[in-house]
């Protein structure tokens, strides 16, 4: 199976909310092809590109995704590993996730692809409360369990996985 190196970017404001991207993409789906019928919430990234590490990649996917440029970018906190159908083909999701925090929350989708105009819905900054309190999907479903520690400055000395 072909594996997909993704880094997941965990981006936090002046006052500690996440952005997160609310999608719907009918070409992907679970192993078994399963699509999803509603919308979801996810944390902005993507796949690294051939000779990027995990902070060119985060770097670039936030600058496309958020317009943002002005951002401090941390270190890997947590790993993900997963299968997903894209494209009517099984991938193994190898997801890594890095903190990293901006002053600036005013965000824009210049640097869109088709694709994600096609398949992201929605941008928004969550509270922790709003996380904790919403019934809506959210992947990975074990960050609300994970970002406190985080949120307290209690960063792992190396990532560890979570569930996806």
């Amino acid at each position: 199976m072909l594996p997909r190196k993704t880094v997941r970017v965990l981006l936090l404001d002046p006052a500690d909310r996440l952005l997160l991207v609310r999608m719907h993409d009918p070409n992907v789906g679970d192993a078994s092809g399963k699509v999803l019928r509603e919308a979801y919430w996810v944390t902005i990234g993507g796949e690294s590109e051939p000779g990027e590490d995990f902070a060119a990649t985060a770097i670039r996917e936030i600058g496309e995704e958020t317009g943002l440029t002005d951002v401090w970018l941390g270190p890997p906190v947590w790993t993900t590993e997963h299968v997903l159908c894209i494209h009517g083909k099984n991938r193994l999701m190898q997801e890594t996730f890095l903190i990293a925090r901006t002053d600036a929350t005013g965000l824009n989708r210049d640097g869109w692809t088709d694709l994600e105009r096609e398949v992201i819905h929605d941008m928004r900054w969550w509270t922790l409360a709003e996380l904790q309190a919403t019934s809506e999907t959210i992947f990975p479903a074990s960050l609300v369990q994970h970002l406190p520690d985080l949120l307290r400055g209690l960063i792992p000395a190396s990532p560890f996985a979570i569930a996806p």
